[in-house]
């Protein structure tokens, strides 16, 4: 509790002294403040680094044990005004830099030991610290991987933003059953409670709040970005297609690159600018809520997520990280401007490989058709696995997946009267069940069967987008969501065309062979179970 009496005030500690404006004004903030959390992490952190300065003397040590000072001074003040946020930054701040302190003396030990084996060795007053300091994201994450005796890491690290309900993780962990660790981040509890059921790990956040220059992602391998494809796609109003929003991102760029400090610098004659010798013009001062401010005048905010394929491996790298490969799924409809954007800042920061595909699940044997444009860029050379089949898929149809008898229509928009010249439903809404599904939309729910009325069941729209029929369905709000459950099933990054593409970055050159294999296992079990030897030395040799 803090006191409301000085009484007789003590005088200030040496080192505080030093810095204080007024003495007894300070002396006195000090003392009625005493025992306040905040402040009490303050005078911590000031103590070790004032004792830090005295034993190792450089402008940098002295630098950062003069701002604790100051601060220890900023919070006592901030307590007596009543300010509770700002004693609160102060003390966050002062936290922060107490557990770095205590992550680089772990990492100047120089041990052998895994991630795992350091967090076990430790205090629980220790351990409870680097947790705090690692949230949100796993606490072995302040550690470097391990690695094999070539110097490569052993289980890269993998964070995927807007991982939905997870199917581009289902690609890379359940298909090619890959040797990574991965991270997800959504906002959406419903997708978020799917996928953690599903076994997989996500952050509960809008990527916009998390911190891309976060010092758990140093040791990142890989991103992959998954943004909100609505205002893009044909079937929505295309907002993010407008030439005012197409500027706006393309500046939104640009100022992410200037804020991570990697602006190309042009030379003349041979002469470098202070400041500019890696070939790059020195950080600006902006923070990244203020790159992304402008962004609030689209009409389709959703559409300005986009520039996240910029900000966060730039932000990444330039926090000292060391991201590989960049991997951006989005809207065959994406325009070509955004694209080349996006892909020339990251060329410039130094992923010089780039490269981009527009696929069709169907073509990866999916039971519907989901045309999406896939980009990648990559600090090393072009991948060597080609994510073309050797050989077409064999086609499951709409009929296959529900299980109907051929020769039925499904309804896509409900029940209409008959085109008496066609005998189809008019408006569009009829499809044959005898070919591969249309694209899945959040409306999927009520695609009924034009004969019987028979409507088809979540399961069904889970296999017809490359997901189990019984993948995990959790709705959070209220009522019982059936909408926002298929909305989720038809925003996933289909798992077959993620393992094309995750096979191909990770070079894997089996991805074809258990891709193959788990669509057999999803839209013909039966035929798995009487195959014989040979289909399960098949499955067999697609998961080693």
């Amino acid at each position: 509790m803090i006191e409301t009496e000085v009484g007789e005030r003590a005088a200030l500690p040496e080192w505080l002294a030093d810095v204080a404006e007024d003495q007894e004004e300070d002396a006195a903030a000090l003392h009625r403040a005493a025992g306040h959390p905040d402040l009490t992490e303050c005078r911590r952190t000031a103590d070790l680094l004032v004792a830090l300065a005295q034993t190792h003397p450089d402008e940098e040590a002295d630098g950062w044990a003069l701002e604790a000072m100051l601060r220890v001074i900023q919070c006592a003040y901030a307590v007596v005004d009543g300010e509770a946020e700002e004693a609160a930054e102060c003390g966050r701040a002062a936290r922060g830099e107490r557990a770095a302190m205590t992550l680089d003396r772990l990492e100047s030990e120089g041990t052998a030991a895994t991630a795992a084996e350091r967090l076990v060795a430790l205090d629980r007053e220790t351990y409870e610290l680097l947790q705090w300091y690692a949230g949100p994201w796993p606490v072995e994450w302040l550690f470097p991987p391990a690695k094999d005796g070539q110097g490569r890491v052993i289980r890269p690290r993998i964070v995927v933003l807007f991982t939905g309900l997870g199917g581009l993780t289902h690609g890379i962990l359940r298909i090619l059953r890959a040797n990574v660790d991965v991270v997800g981040v959504d906002l959406d509890r419903g997708a978020v409670a799917t996928s953690t059921a599903a076994g997989y790990r996500v952050i509960l956040a809008d990527v916009t709040d998390l911190d891309p220059e976060h010092p758990c992602l140093q040791h990142v391998t890989g991103i992959a970005l998954t943004p909100p494809c609505q205002a893009y796609n044909p079937s929505g109003l295309r907002k993010g297609h407008y030439a005012g929003a197409i500027e706006l991102i393309e500046r939104t760029v640009l100022e992410a690159a200037a804020a991570a400090g990697f602006c190309p610098v042009i030379t003349t004659g041979g002469n470098v600018a202070p400041g500019c010798e890696d070939g790059y013009a020195p950080r600006s001062r902006m923070t990244w809520d203020e790159v992304r401010e402008p962004l609030e005048q689209l009409e389709d905010a959703r559409a300005g997520l986009m520039a996240e394929v910029v900000i966060w491996p730039l932000a990444m790298l330039a926090r000292g990280g060391s991201v590989e490969w960049v991997a951006v799924e989005q809207s065959s409809a994406l325009p070509a401007r955004i694209e080349a954007a996006l892909m020339t800042r990251l060329s410039e920061a130094g992923w010089h490989t780039t490269e981009a595909f527009t696929l069709d699940a169907i073509d990866y044997g999916s039971a519907s058709h989901r045309k999406r444009r896939l980009m990648a860029a990559y600090r090393g050379e072009r991948p060597f696995v080609d994510l073309t089949p050797t050989e077409p898929f064999p086609v499951t149809t709409f009929a296959e997946v529900v299980g109907w008898p051929a020769g039925r229509n499904y309804l896509t928009r409900g029940n209409r009267p008959l085109d008496p010249i066609t005998g189809r439903a008019k408006g569009g809404s009829s499809r044959s069940a005898d070919l591969p599904s249309t694209c899945v939309t959040a409306t999927a729910y009520g695609w009924t069967c034009a004969e019987t009325g028979e409507r088809i069941t979540l399961e069904d729209i889970s296999r017809l987008v490359g997901l189990p029929g019984d993948y995990p369905a959790h709705h959070v709000g209220r009522g019982r969501g059936v909408r926002n459950l298929t909305q989720g099933r038809a925003d996933i990054v289909c798992p077959m065309v993620s393992a094309a593409l995750f096979g191909r970055i990770l070079g894997d050159p089996r991805w074809e062979a258990k891709t193959r294999a788990y669509v057999e296992n999803l839209y013909r079990p039966a035929k798995v179970e009487e195959g014989g030897q040979s289909l399960l030395q098949m499955l067999f040799s697609a998961v080693v």
